[in-house]
């Protein structure tokens, strides 16, 4: 009889030890799930935060003060840091500032846009055509008089490249979602367009002359050949290669 109670209270106390020891790790499991959402609560609320400082993602343009301290307007010529970059102002227009790219894109940024339209061909280092130099349906271009197609700034390759600039831009997609990056009304003097990106426009953006640049301005049509107005002459788009520098309005900060 004592055997069998000695082997009762063995059993009893190994069950009591395991059910203890599974307590003790559901309550570490729980701890554990309790702490993974707490952590991913507070990585969210980091990031929210993080996201909402200008120092960490600068959408907005910040004003011009003066030695007074008080707010001015940009001068047409100034240089300011935005989304990265260094840009020249344009013009101020109180709230918003136009803007130009101070740099040309690169020869990096030209061949990944070109390359993924699938006319890798238009590209010479950092410089592009303006329409492709053989029939490509998608774009402006010029094969012969029999076979081509007109430019227009909404079949162009500079679109196709400052869009595509765009949308890898990160800071300037935020600056989109947040209504800082403003649509712009504009016209190649064929069409008439709305985008948050282009190209110089020489009658929009008096002032800015760049031989090196590719400006909208619609030039001649002859027997299928399209010529662009630029600042160092009327040229053909599908024989000219010229940079690109882009051009967008943003949002002053409130």
């Amino acid at each position: 009889m004592k055997k069998n109670n000695s082997g009762f209270i063995a059993i009893s106390l190994i069950y009591s030890f395991f059910l203890v020891f599974l307590m003790v790790l559901l309550v570490i499991l729980n701890n554990y799930a309790q702490n993974r959402l707490l952590l991913n609560d507070v990585k969210k609320e980091t990031q929210e935060y993080l996201n909402g400082l200008s120092e960490f993602n600068p959408v907005s343009l910040p004003y011009k003060l003066n030695a007074s301290g008080n707010k001015i307007n940009y001068t047409f010529g100034d240089e300011v840091i935005y989304a990265s970059d260094t840009w020249v102002v344009i013009r101020d227009m109180g709230a918003e500032t136009k803007l130009i790219l101070k740099r040309y894109l690169n020869a990096e940024e030209l061949r990944l846009a070109l390359t993924d339209a699938g006319i890798p061909g238009a590209r010479t280092n950092d410089a592009t055509l303006m329409c492709y130099n053989n029939y490509r349906p998608t774009v402006c271009s010029y094969t012969n008089n029999v076979t081509y197609n007109y430019y227009r700034w909404d079949n162009s390759i500079a679109r196709i490249i400052v869009n595509h600039w765009l949308e890898n831009n990160a800071i300037l997609q935020k600056a989109i979602a947040l209504d800082y990056l403003k649509e712009q009304n504009f016209s190649d003097g064929i069409g008439n367009y709305t985008g948050y990106i282009r190209i110089p426009n020489s009658t929009l953006d008096a002032g800015i002359v760049d031989t090196n640049i590719w400006y909208m301005n619609a030039g001649g049509r002859t027997s299928g050949v399209s010529s662009i107005n630029t600042a160092s002459g009327s040229v053909e788009a599908h024989t000219t290669s010229k940079k690109i520098r882009p051009v967008i309005v943003v949002k002053k900060a409130s």
